[in-house]
């Protein structure tokens, strides 16, 4: 997305929170100091974000992934991490994933953007991880339709390269080693579809999928597992 903005193929030197995080967001006075094009990360709840950002039209990219590849990532990701609990696999299954609050939950948080996409008064671009790995040239072209910003079909091609799951990361920084006991970086490990089934038992997965059809009965969703 930064490249498109910018129009460059070059890494931006600040990792993935390259301009501004809006959880650490201190002042509201700090967003008036970056010039553009700005972009903002952020894992808020669309309920949580900037509502003049909402009321005024302003684009919004949203992307996610399915819950159980999403679940195996933080569980890795977390590793290591200053202040937290050095579980195991079975018991980050039964004390954080069954207990899911983190920015209203899974469930809540997709259940919510999902809504919000649906509602066309939002300028709300919603890619699946899945999708963006198994064809990036068609999402980046249509993000950058979204963005409304030129191309040409060798920036894209280019941009697709740059932004492979190696390439990234290979070259990107990780901001987070920051606040990990060893200073390693946990950000970037397999990026693929399905490495769920290498941790999920059979019990956990009949688990996970019970609570996954009660809570998205009546999401209009697909996401792709393998």
């Amino acid at each position: 997305m930064s490249m498109l903005m910018k129009q460059t193929t070059e890494y931006n030197s600040l990792g993935p929170w390259w301009e501004l995080n809006l959880e650490y967001l201190r002042q509201p006075e700090e967003v008036k100091k970056i010039t553009g094009p700005r972009i903002f990360s952020t894992h808020l709840p669309f309920s949580f974000l900037p509502q003049t950002h909402v009321d005024n039209g302003y684009k919004i990219v949203y992307l996610n992934r399915n819950l159980k590849d999403r679940y195996v990532s933080l569980y890795n990701f977390l590793q290591g991490k200053l202040g937290v609990p050095k579980w195991t696999w079975a018991e980050f299954f039964d004390d954080f994933i069954l207990e899911d609050n983190l920015y209203t939950g899974w469930f809540n948080y997709t259940k919510e953007m999902i809504a919000a996409t649906k509602n066309k008064s939002n300028k709300i671009f919603a890619v699946m991880y899945e999708d963006l790995l198994s064809d990036p040239k068609k999402h980046i072209t249509d993000l950058a339709n979204f963005l409304d910003v030129p191309y040409t079909d060798e920036f894209i091609n280019d941009i697709v390269i740059k932004c492979s799951f190696k390439n990234l990361k290979d070259h990107k920084l990780d901001v987070c080693s920051i606040i990990d006991t060893d200073k390693k970086s946990t950000l970037f490990r397999k990026g693929i579809i399905g490495d769920w089934k290498n941790w999920f038992t059979v019990a956990q997965n009949e688990q996970m999928e019970a609570i996954y059809n009660k809570e998205m009965k009546d999401v209009d969703v697909k996401f792709k597992y393998e």
